[in-house]
């Protein structure tokens, strides 16, 4: 308990500033709300993914033949497999550009001098060849000969749309670009034109050349035939001769089958879509994907080169994100996105729509959604559409920045704030606790009565400023009444005990009988009067444990008033009552014994100081709500705050009554308000006299008339 004592806690400042504190927590709770809100939008967006994926599929729904145009199973030996190529390629004769993930495969044709590698891949309807050569000596064209005999070339040989056998027949005059010439297998002529639509670029090695092709896929209309081959021609001072280095097959065929996986049809219909920024895929029975859109479709956020520098917001967030993880999107990798697109093709083929998150080669964030394609019940295929979703979280990283300054910024404002608000409460209260101490000495006797500080302000401190004034202003009034009652005691005691001294007196030194009962008589006064004073004294200070235990009742107050004015006029017969009321029940819930004693205060009062020639008035008046009962006389006026006679030892007339301590009217006060009315004190309307008036509540269920509360206040004329 003494330890507990000791520790006060800390001071209000520090509150304040551990409640500034709270506002810390701000930014954390704003990011809980942001990642409920990024969730739903993700969630959002798979939603609307799966049905864009079923859009695309039903484009290509009941369309067979666009699925059909690939051998159910590849054979090597007789087919040359064209593998889609990611990223941009650059007939530079380099291999650089053929660096990709999947790896393409290459074929070797020949073991003598002109033998050589063969890679082919496809792009954006276009197919390209990279074609690497051992050949001791290249044989260059030479610009004036219009033969290509006569020179090292390469040529492609696949079937035209008519269905006839055509070549295209790519010459070197030196290290570079390419001279092209389109034409018919038996038509090969000396005046050929060049073809601007195909092209390609030959690079020497150490042991040869290197020869980068390309050209468009839409013309090999037929690809059952398609064949590369490198005219190797050796030139010596003997003879001339000339070596075709060609692809056998393992049936000895001169010619194989070209297989592109991706189809200019579906392509087409792809890029017709018009999708920005998605990527849609399109993958046939087997999973080999057979078209891919590339249009608005950013290849850095695809496929690399994306900036994962981290600012200071992102790692803000990465600290939140330990104990608020959001989408799971961090815990994935471009390895688990491979996996999970290889599971969403496989669960579509199954004829089951699937979406999942996955994370691209760049690290972005992304949702993959597949649905079946169907003809005729069955599952042809499979539409792939892939979206990244990282506007979606940099948005959350731009708020999370807006967070976090703003909360810094208000945080910063309200600590400033506060803490100024703080040091200006502590001076408030310090000022108002000195000020307070020094009220009161060390004696504890009041210094001042009232309050210089802070009573003016509407805050709690005004408040408790002026309830401390009240309490002062109180304290002193008590002061002052233990101060002035031994002087009040012994004036008024000293005076009637003189009478009853100097009576007893007499008494034994007198045996007259006629002065014996006058001096008797004198001596009972005396006696009466220290009797008054004791009873007055006994009346304060027991009011109001006496009110607590008494019952209330209802009472006719014009009955009581007609008795209580009756018994008046029998024991003052020197003084004239009028009574003045409506011959109207008036019924009240009252302690009639307290009422009396209330009216007995009140007309002692008023004996006490009314004029001897002028009549006591007491009136009735009943309203709606309440009643009131007024006693006025005849003489000396109010002086001041009239509402201060009331109070305990106070007067406020130009005369004192050698009987009067002030605490008549304050035990009136003390009934009136107990039994839930209230009481006044004001001079007469022509400064003769004063009227004390009482409002009682009437009871609920008894009678009253209509006439108005307001009609109550007025003070009716006294009888002169």
């Amino acid at each position: 308990m003494r330890i507990r004592s000791r520790i006060r806690g800390p001071k209000l400042r520090t509150k304040l500033l551990l409640l500034a504190a709270i506002l810390l927590f701000a930014p954390f709770l704003f990011y809980t709300l942001l990642v409920e809100v990024e969730t739903l939008l993700v969630d959002a967006q798979m939603n609307n993914q799966i049905s864009l994926a079923n859009s695309v599929a039903i484009l290509f729904n009941n369309q067979k033949s666009l699925f059909q145009d690939l051998p159910t199973e590849i054979d090597e030996s007789k087919d040359l497999i064209a593998q889609p190529l990611k990223g941009s390629v650059l007939l530079d004769g380099k291999v650089l550009d053929w660096n990709t993930p999947d790896s393409v495969i290459s074929w070797k044709f020949g073991t003598d001098d002109g033998s050589f590698n063969l890679r082919l891949g496809e792009q954006i309807s276009h197919l390209y060849g990279y074609v690497e050569i051992e050949d001791a000596e290249f044989v260059p064209r030479d610009p004036t000969t219009f033969s290509l005999d006569a020179s090292d070339h390469l040529r492609v040989n696949y079937l035209n749309e008519d269905g006839e056998l055509a070549e295209v027949a790519f010459t070197f005059s030196r290290a570079g670009v390419a001279s092209a010439y389109t034409y018919l297998a038996n038509q090969q002529g000396d005046d050929l034109d060049p073809d601007e639509n195909v092209g390609a670029f030959l690079a020497e090695t150490a042991t040869g050349v290197n020869i980068e092709f390309t050209i468009p896929l839409n013309i090999i209309v037929d690809r059952s035939v398609f064949a590369v081959t490198y005219v190797d021609v050796d030139v010596n001072p003997v003879e001339r001769s000339q070596t075709t280095t060609t692809q056998p097959t393992a049936a000895g065929l001169d010619y194989f089958e070209l297989v592109v996986y991706r189809s200019a049809t579906i392509l087409e219909k792809i890029e017709s879509l018009g999708f920005e920024d998605t990527r849609v895929m399109i993958f046939d029975e087997m999973g080999r994907k057979r078209g891919e859109s590339v249009l608005g479709v950013n290849q850095e956020e695809f496929l690399g080169n994306s900036d994962q520098s981290k600012n200071i917001f992102e790692r803000i967030g990465g600290f939140f994100r330990r104990f608020y993880p959001g989408q799971a999107f961090r815990d994935l990798s471009p390895d688990d996105a491979e996996q999970r697109t290889i599971e969403v093709i496989n669960s579509a083929l199954n004829n089951e729509p699937t979406k999942q998150k996955i994370v691209s080669v760049s690290g972005a964030p992304a949702i993959i959604a597949a649905y079946p394609i169907r003809a005729e019940g069955e599952v042809i295929g499979v539409a792939v559409v892939q979206q990244n979703v990282e506007d979606i979280l940099r948005l959350l990283a731009g708020t999370l920045r807006t967070i976090v300054v703003v909360s810094l910024v208000i945080f910063a404002i309200l600590t400033i704030a506060l803490l100024g608000y703080a040091i200006r409460l502590a001076y408030r209260i310090q000022k108002l606790r000195s000020t307070t101490a020094r009220a009161i000495d060390e004696y504890g006797r009041i210094k001042v009565s009232s309050l210089s500080v802070e009573r003016n302000t509407g805050d709690e401190i005004g408040e408790l400023a002026r309830s401390i004034d009240a309490m002062l202003g109180r304290l002193t009034q008590h002061q002052t009444f233990l101060q002035r009652m031994p002087r009040t005691l012994r004036h008024e005691i000293n005076n009637p005990l003189n009478t009853l001294s100097t009576s007893l007196e007499n008494l034994r030194n007198t045996n007259d009988p006629e002065e014996q009962r006058r001096y008797l008589q004198s001596a009972q006064r005396g006696v009466v009067r220290i009797g008054r004073i004791v009873q007055n004294l006994s009346d304060a200070a027991s009011l109001e444990d006496s009110l607590q235990d008494e019952e209330f009742e209802s009472v006719d107050m014009l009955k009581l008033l007609k008795n209580y004015v009756s018994n008046l006029e029998n024991t003052h017969k020197d003084i004239q009552f009028v009574l003045v009321c409506d011959e109207q029940p008036a019924i009240a819930r009252v302690s009639d014994f307290h009422v009396e004693q209330m009216l007995d205060k009140i007309i002692d009062n008023a004996i006490d100081f009314h004029r001897h020639d002028s009549p006591i008035s007491v009136l009735l008046q009943v309203g709606t709500t309440h009643l009131r009962i007024t006693v006025a006389n005849r003489g000396p006026t109010l002086i001041g705050d009239t509402a201060a006679v009331f109070d305990s030892l106070v007067s406020m007339r130009d005369t004192q009554s050698t009987m009067h301590f002030g605490l008549g009217l304050y035990v009136v006060r003390v009934i009136v308000e107990y039994h839930g009315g209230r009481v006044q004190a004001v001079n007469l309307d022509d400064e003769s006299g004063v009227a004390i008036t009482v409002d009682l509540p009437l009871a609920k269920d008894g009678p009253g008339r209509t006439t108005e509360d307001n009609e109550l206040s007025s003070v009716e004329s006294v009888p002169r």
